[in-house]
């Protein structure tokens, strides 16, 4: 039996508590840096389908989705584990790579293939290109997971601007 998969809705403006603070703290740390990298990205997906949705934000920590994409080069369908957030509507997803000197690979898919999938939701993709609509979502990102504010700062003497990608309903 498949499980639906309701993404979560995102307020970027929600005042958070100790506990999430708290989460968000270790994820900002070298060891939940680690963490993320080689096992979480690994498992995530695999939990929240198990909990169909629920998980990781019954844990009381940013939320995440899987984003299904189809590959750039491949045209297979490929599943991303990502943390996102909503302006209205909207699905906000933030390409930020960790604050890797590259784009993460499904920048590259929502590229060349736009239509994709954010939970159980479809969506268009487009990447945001206007500097202010850039900037306010951006300020937005940094209410929901402050990670985004470290991965700003090491991908900006690199020259890499982390794009932003708003997800419309289709």
């Amino acid at each position: 039996m498949v499980r639906s998969m309701p993404l979560h809705y995102v307020n970027p403006r929600k005042r958070h508590g100790r506990w999430y603070r708290a989460t968000e703290s270790f994820a900002r740390s070298r060891p939940g840096q680690f963490l993320a990298h080689h096992v979480l990205r690994r498992i995530d997906p695999w939990l929240y389908r198990r909990t169909g949705g629920r998980y990781p934000s019954m844990l009381g920590g940013p939320s995440t989705a899987p984003l299904m994409t189809t590959g750039a080069k491949s045209g297979q369908p490929r599943e991303h584990q990502i943390t996102y957030f909503h302006d209205g509507r909207d699905a906000i997803a933030i390409a930020s790579n960790y604050g890797g000197p590259k784009h993460p690979q499904w920048y590259y898919n929502l590229k060349a293939h736009p239509e994709c999938a954010l939970g159980d939701e479809t969506f268009v993709a487009s990447e945001v290109t206007d500097a202010d609509d850039y900037a306010y979502l951006y300020g937005l990102a940094e209410q929901v997971y402050a990670g985004w504010g470290d991965y700003r700062l090491k991908t900006d003497p690199a020259g890499r601007r982390i794009p932003v990608f708003r997800l419309r309903a289709r």
